[in-house]
Formats: structure tokens, C-alpha cells, sequence
């Protein structure tokens, strides 16, 4: 399958560059995201395959401008959907869960503050899809 995923020898990406001692998550919203990834795995309602091409069936534009754990969490609700474990508007009120009235909102999946300047609490509750 050719997609986003597939960029494996392509010219024009420039180098991957390792972050020297990277750490395994960057933000706490990332380790969430891969351990409830993990857990739904667990349940049997999907194998293994079928994970990985959820996380692969992204858009590639999508694909390419997500950061690792983002396209995990995103091939997650996919799942959800598509078994009726969770739906659409399940899904949009948990992540509009910390976003501010003026606009400025708190995006829990991209690391964000809520208008408080805390993720803490609210962030847990927000990635319970």
C-alpha cells in the first residue's frame, strides 16, 4: 500500500535526525494515547494488523503532519468508530473538553493548556475516548 507511511528511500524529506537521549514520550498526553491504544488492543475487538492499518489509513497529509503518539491516538478513534464503540460527537465533546471560550482553546493531543494554563485533571478526562 503507497501512503503517507510509505517514504521509505523518497528524495526530497531530508535526513531523520535523532534527538540526542530523546525521552520515550514528550508529553504526557502521548503516554495516555499509547497505553489506551494498548489496553483497547487488549480487549480482542482488533488485532494487532488491524491497528497498525488504522494508523496507516490516515490521509497522507494528515500522516505526514502528525507527530508519532497523534497518528496512534487518531488510528484509536478510528477503531472506536468503526466498531460503534464510541461516535463522532463522543469523540469531538471529548476533545473539546478543555478548549476556551475565546478561541485560544487547549489542545490536550498537541500538548496544549486549557484557559487556566493546566492540563493536569482535565487532560485525563478528555483522552478517555
Amino acid at each position: 500500500m503507497n501512503g503517507g507511511q510509505d517514504l521509505g528511500g523518497q528524495h526530497g524529506f531530508g535526513p531523520v535526525v535523532p534527538e540526542p537521549d530523546e525521552p520515550w514520550f514528550h508529553e504526557d498526553w502521548e503516554r495516555r494515547a499509547f497505553a489506551l491504544t494498548v489496553a483497547m488492543g487488549a480487549t480482542g475487538a482488533w488485532n494487532i494488523d488491524q491497528s497498525r492499518a488504522a494508523r496507516e489509513s490516515l490521509p497522507p497529509a494528515e500522516y505526514l503532519t502528525s507527530g508519532y503518539y497523534r497518528i496512534w491516538f487518531e488510528g484509536l478513534c478510528a477503531l472506536l468508530r468503526e466498531r460503534g464503540l464510541v461516535d463522532d460527537a463522543e469523540l469531538a465533546a471529548g476533545r473539546d473538553f478543555l478548549s476556551s471560550k475565546d478561541g485560544r482553546g487547549g489542545d490536550v493531543l498537541n500538548g496544549g493548556p486549557d484557559e487556566d494554563g493546566c492540563v493536569s485533571d482535565a487532560a485525563d478526562r478528555r483522552l478517555s475516548c
